[in-house]
């Protein structure tokens, strides 16, 4: 019974390790997905809609050929919509079937005329635009994963010029696993260790019931043989047969035990080993394909729950910065300002580029200050899906904490254009911000004339023009507060009749408010007041009074101006970055100077 009950268990064990091994093996399902696609070959770029990355669950991972350069880059769908807004592409599509007849579909998208403005503001080339989260590059092809959430799209391109690349691939991961393969090698297993013990168990009672050998009695001496020698041999030749035969009994048990035994246990070996992927079909389930650059799994950040979303994120804007530092460190040490217009614009395009001008030829005027290329302390993007977008920060050299924290006012005018710096100003010594909203909220951009300020932008920049000009004496004075405020002493009205004195009296000195160039930008806070940063301008005019007398003009004005004696007087233009915190409507507390920027603009001899 026991050698009954241990086949018994042999065939169980050999049926399940069977099970278990070709769970992981002839029955293990494919671990991935993979839909492919051509493309019409004469598009620029090509775009992948969320839609697409989305039409299967996990990590997408996309192999792009055919043309000699591969770039590609993810963003905010409607950013890239809107980039390529203007331009032809293709557009790949997923058309779900059933299993294997999922498919990969590429469709030719026409240029709009209305884009034609977008096109021309901005390169062709998608490389390096501000409004990608990432971007990879890869000479012939491409093979990347990514793990993109709903809302985010891909565009592909070559240079922007030439074809895009013709071949798209992606894959999703597919649950190959396989819960019942240990189980059934584990119940195996046990079937077998149980079969054995029954075989031993049986070898063992065999044995036992065969009783003790005995020796045969001894013959009386003397007489002859009882046995005949033919009989001897013939009893002797049957032992040996018998004795054969039960040792062929045992290796017919303990070879197929052996062979169980070492077929569990390869199969369990084989069993953690993950099969190679072979050559497959193009739109098929396919193992996925080892990616050709190790890359992380980006993970785009959270956008606002409700609301436009920000206009960049943290780690979008902290690109931005270097790629503005590196450029307008470049062109201020060559004193390039055509290099400098790249990332430059308004008021802060206009004073750089005359310290440029006036530093050439006098070195001891002061260098602008540069922007470090460190990451952004305070990040407060405009809170928008269009454009003209504008964001606030603020970076800090973080090799020298004796120099004031810049404050930029970044302005991106079209899709296509690059972020360009509208002011540059630095802050003042203790300056304390106003509490903001979080970058993956943003916030609102607020109008010039808006009455959910205790003043607008414009009556600040108005009244702080006029406090500079005559001082306590301006109507505005008590509006201001001035705790910090050091431009009041520097540049005001005590420094203005100060510099009146010491002229001689055959000429005359006058100063003038004029109207600033740039437009004043207003950002929401917390406590529903707003950080404004605006443009004035005063001029300085040494006029001659005295007949034969004669005004001698003094460094970069002399340099601006390209006099040093006239008899007829000289005009100096002065520009004025201000970065204010102007309260909520109904606040008692004063308008707040928080950082300025200065320097002379422009000079010229008088007619």
């Amino acid at each position: 019974m026991r050698f009954i009950l241990a086949i018994f268990a042999f065939v169980v064990a050999t049926a399940l390790i069977g099970i278990g091994i070709a769970e992981r093996t002839v029955l293990l399902p494919p671990s991935s997905l993979s839909v492919s696609t051509a493309t019409s070959g004469t598009s620029p770029y090509l775009y992948i809609d969320s839609s697409v990355l989305q039409a299967e669950s996990g990590n997408q991972t996309l192999t792009l050929g055919g043309s000699s350069k591969v770039f590609a880059a993810y963003g905010r769908t409607d950013d890239v919509k809107a980039w390529l807004n203007g331009s032809a592409y293709d557009s790949i599509g997923y058309s779900a079937g059933s299993g294997s007849d999922d498919s990969l579909t590429s469709t030719t998208v026409a240029a709009t005329p209305d884009g034609e403005a977008n096109v021309a503001s901005g390169s062709s080339n998608p490389d390096g635009s501000d409004l990608w989260l990432e971007q990879y590059t890869s000479d012939g092809t491409m093979n990347r994963t990514f793990n993109l959430p709903a809302g985010y799209s891909l565009i592909v391109a070559d240079d922007g010029t030439a074809p895009a690349p013709t071949s798209v691939q992606i894959s999703w991961p597919l649950d190959d696993s396989t819960p019942l393969a240990v189980p059934f090698l584990l119940a195996g297993a046990f079937f077998l260790l149980a079969g054995l013990v029954l075989l031993i168990l049986g070898l063992h009672h065999l044995r036992k019931s065969q009783g003790p050998r005995r020796k045969p009695p001894a013959l009386p001496r003397g007489r002859g043989k009882r046995f005949s020698s033919s009989r001897h041999n013939a009893i002797e030749s049957g032992v040996g047969r018998r004795g054969r035969r039960s040792i062929s009994r045992s290796v017919a048990v303990i070879a197929p035990v052996a062979l169980l035994t070492s077929l569990a246990f390869g199969g369990q070996a084989y069993a953690e080993v993950t099969p190679t992927p072979g050559s497959t079909p193009a739109t098929t389930s396919t193992p996925t394909p080892t990616p050709d650059v190790a890359t992380a799994e980006p993970t785009p950040a959270p956008t606002s729950v409700s609301g436009p979303p920000p206009a960049v994120t943290e780690a979008q804007l902290n690109g931005i910065l270097t790629k503005i530092s590196a450029t307008t460190n470049a062109a201020d040490a060559a004193s390039d300002a055509t290099a400098l217009a790249t990332r430059f614009t308004g008021p802060a395009l206009d004073l750089r580029t005359e310290t440029y001008t006036i530093r050439k030829t006098y070195p001891a005027y002061a260098a602008p200050q540069a922007i470090p290329a460190a990451p952004a302390s305070l990040t407060l993007p405009q809170a928008t899906d269009s454009w003209p977008r504008t964001v606030f920060t603020i970076v800090s050299n973080p090799d020298d904490k004796t120099i004031a924290p810049l404050s930029l006012m970044l302005v991106q005018e079209t899709p296509r254009s690059v972020y360009k710096v509208y002011y540059a100003i630095a802050l003042e010594p203790d300056t304390t911000i106003p509490p903001v909203a979080p970058p993956t909220i943003g916030t609102s951009r607020l109008s010039n004339d808006t009455k959910l300020l205790s003043e607008t932008p414009a009556d600040v920049a108005a009244g702080y023009a006029d406090i500079l000009a005559v001082g306590q004496a301006s109507t505005f004075f008590d509006q201001f507060d001035a705790t910090g405020d050091t431009l009041r002493t520097s540049v005001g009205a005590d420094y203005k009749a100060e510099k009146k004195a010491g002229l001689q009296n055959t000429a005359v000195l006058e100063y003038a408010k004029v109207a600033g160039t740039g437009e004043s930008i207003a950002l929401a806070t917390n406590q529903s007041g707003a950080i404004v940063a605006l443009n004035i301008r005063e001029s300085e005019t040494a006029r001659v009074v005295v007949p034969g007398a004669t005004v001698k003009t003094e460094g970069a004005v002399t340099v601006a101006s390209g006099v040093l004696d006239t008899p007829k007087g000289t005009e100096a233009i002065y520009d004025y970055q201000l970065l204010f915190y102007i309260p909520p409507s109904g606040d008692a507390s004063k308008v707040r100077l928080l950082g300025f920027a200065q320097g002379l603009l422009s000079a010229k001899e008088l007619p």
